[in-house]
C-alpha cells in the first residue's frame, strides 16, 4: 500500500527538503550567541541535517534516473528516518518537560522549532509511509539504526574534552541524561545503554508496523 506516482512522491520530497532547510536555517543561522559549530553538537540539528542531505541526493537520482526504477539502501532509508524520528520523541516526551526558552538557540513554540521536533520527522515518516515499498527492511536492521545515535554519543564525549561549554547550560553536553561530569561515567554509560535498548525495542516496532503494511497492502492488491 504506497503511492507508485513518482510525480507526486518527488513533489512530495522536494517539500520535505524546503521545509527542512527553513526550519534548520531560522534555528541555527540567525544567532549571534551561539556559533554553528555549537549549534550542529545538538542531535536535532545533526539529524535534521541528515535528512536533508539524503533527500536532496534522492531527489538528483529521481530527476536523473526518472525513468527508471531507483534502487536505494535500505538501511540508509530506515537510519534517517529512525534518526529523525528518535529527534521527535526524545524531544518532546523527555526533554521538552524540563525545558524553557534559550534566547538565541530554541524559542519552545516558535514555527522554527515545530519544524525541527515536529513536522519535519513526521514529513519524513510519512515519506516512508506513503512511497516506500513495505516489506523491505530486515530483522537485522534495527540493529543498524542504533549505530547512527551511538555514534553521536562518541562524538559528544569527544567533544567534551575539546570545545567549550554550552552557552546556556554551561555542561559540556548538550542533553542532561548524557552529562558525565552531573551524573558520572557509569550512570551515563547505564542511561545510554537504556537508551539503546529503547532505540532498539522502537526499531523492531518499526519494522514490525513495516510487516503490518505490507500484509495489508496484499489484501487490497
Amino acid at each position: 500500500m504506497y503511492i507508485k506516482n513518482k510525480y507526486v512522491s518527488l513533489f512530495y520530497k522536494i517539500i520535505i527538503v524546503i521545509v527542512g532547510i527553513y526550519g534548520l536555517y531560522k534555528s541555527c543561522f540567525f544567532s549571534e550567541k551561539v556559533g554553528l559549530l555549537e549549534h550542529f553538537s545538538y542531535y536535532t540539528n545533526i539529524s535534521n541535517l541528515v535528512c536533508i542531505i539524503y533527500f536532496i541526493i534522492y531527489i538528483i537520482k529521481m530527476f536523473v534516473n526518472f525513468n527508471k526504477n531507483i534502487v536505494y539502501n535500505n538501511t540508509l532509508k530506515g537510519t534517517i528516518t529512525m534518526a529523525i524520528m528518535i529527534t521527535m520523541l526524545v524531544f518532546n516526551f523527555i526533554l521538552r518537560p524540563f525545558m524553557t526558552d534559550m534566547d538565541g538557540v530554541m524559542e519552545l513554540n516558535s514555527l522554527p522549532n515545530y519544524i525541527v521536533h515536529v513536522i519535519e520527522p513526521l514529513l519524513v515518516i510519512f515519506d516512508y509511509i506513503l512511497f516506500d515499498e513495505k516489506g523491505i527492511f530486515k530483522k537485522i536492521d534495527p540493529l543498524k539504526w542504533v549505530i547512527f545515535p551511538f555514534i553521536y554519543w562518541i562524538f559528544i564525549c569527544i567533544r567534551a574534552f575539546f570545545a567549550s561549554p554550552f552557552t546556556y547550560t554551561s555542561s559540556k553536553y548538550p542533553y542532561f541524561f548524557i552529562d558525565i561530569d552531573m551524573f558520572g561515567i557509569y550512570q551515563v554509560i547505564f542511561n545510554v545503554f537504556l537508551m539503546i535498548c529503547a532505540i532498539i525495542i522502537l526499531g523492531y516496532m518499526f519494522l514490525f508496523f513495516d510487516r503490518f503494511l505490507l500484509k495489508l497492502s496484499k489484501k487490497h492488491a
